[in-house]
């Protein structure tokens, strides 16, 4: 298989969400270039060493999420999605010609999206208003919009087990579970912006501003304490029961009811934000750092300089 080496898919590129939908595959959102008003992407996918890519402009990518059994889903900021199989194409052309792309009309009257998430057999996008939907086959279904006291909020994340059971959290400082029909604001032991949120195998983690982890379900939620409370997280995930939260500077495992540092070679030089849990680790994608913690070790992948 050819493909563009580590250097020139990274090269111009800021990663805005990735994952490993199964080991040896990494699958990356990239927006490229500062022209905001004709935002460039770059879509790649990493396997034996090297990354298949397409580009994608007019609309900049925000979140990226993908099967196991072969398919990947992007999210414009103005609803678009953009579906492409990355399991069995082995040439960039390939690749180009497995997109399907729907557009959701709706978001243009509302607000743009945030977050894309496969949840069980469903796709959910959320948004900066607090709207919701579910991708089908050909069309989106819109859910009940999600308001507190009131106010509209801006959805960040999301995780659960379907389009009837997940939760969302927003930079407001507020969390809520969807069941099928309404939302439930989840009672918290702090305030704060929240950045992040993943599944457990029984509750969810939740992670934010001012140091800001929490593990829980329902309204019983255990605060971690932080290094500091200078300390912003913006990224959450789990593997084999160990959770991990990630700060510009460097990445947290919870022990405990305390946080202590993941040991990584030269931080200074790389770039830590999104992380996602797979079937082989935790994996961490941001700006223009690729990286894997196995066994609590970290491990960089693909990497260039922080960008200015």
């Amino acid at each position: 298989m050819s493909g563009l080496t580590d250097a020139e898919f990274l090269r111009d590129a800021y990663i805005q969400e990735g994952l490993s939908p199964v080991p040896g595959v990494v699958i990356a959102a990239c927006t490229v270039g500062d022209d905001y008003d004709n935002p460039g992407n770059r879509i790649g996918v990493r396997r034996d060493g090297a990354w298949l890519e397409f580009e994608v402009f007019g609309e900049a990518v925000l979140s990226v999420d993908a099967t196991e059994a072969g398919l990947a889903y992007v999210l414009g900021e103005n609803g678009t999605v953009i579906r492409f199989d990355w399991k069995t194409p082995r040439t960039r052309d390939a690749l180009k010609a497995s997109r399907k792309v729907f557009k959701n009309a709706a978001v243009e009257d509302l607000g743009p999206l945030r977050r894309l998430r496969v949840l069980g057999n469903d796709v959910v996008c959320v948004g900066s208003v607090g709207q919701a939907y579910v991708l089908g086959k050909a069309r989106f279904s819109t859910l009940p919009q999600l308001t507190i006291d009131g106010e509209d909020v801006t959805l960040e994340a999301l995780a659960g087990h379907g389009r009837d059971d997940f939760m969302a959290a927003t930079s407001e400082g507020h969390l809520a579970h969807f069941d099928g029909k309404r939302w439930r604001r989840i009672s918290l032991p702090l305030e704060t912006g929240f950045n992040g949120v993943c599944t457990l195998k029984s509750g969810y983690a939740l992670c934010g501003g001012e140091g800001a982890v929490l593990l829980g379900s329902g309204d019983d939620w255990r605060v971690i304490r932080p290094p500091d409370t200078e300390r912003d997280y913006y990224g959450i995930a789990t593997f084999q029961d160990h959770v991990y939260v990630a700060h510009l500077g460097g990445i947290d495992r919870v022990v405990g009811d305390r946080l202590k540092p993941v040991a990584i070679s030269k931080a200074d030089s790389l770039r830590f934000t999104g992380l996602r849990g797979a079937g082989n680790g935790v994996w961490a994608l941001a700006d223009r750092t690729v990286g894997w913690i196995h066994d609590d070790r970290w491990h960089t992948v693909a990497a260039e300089p922080p960008s200015e």
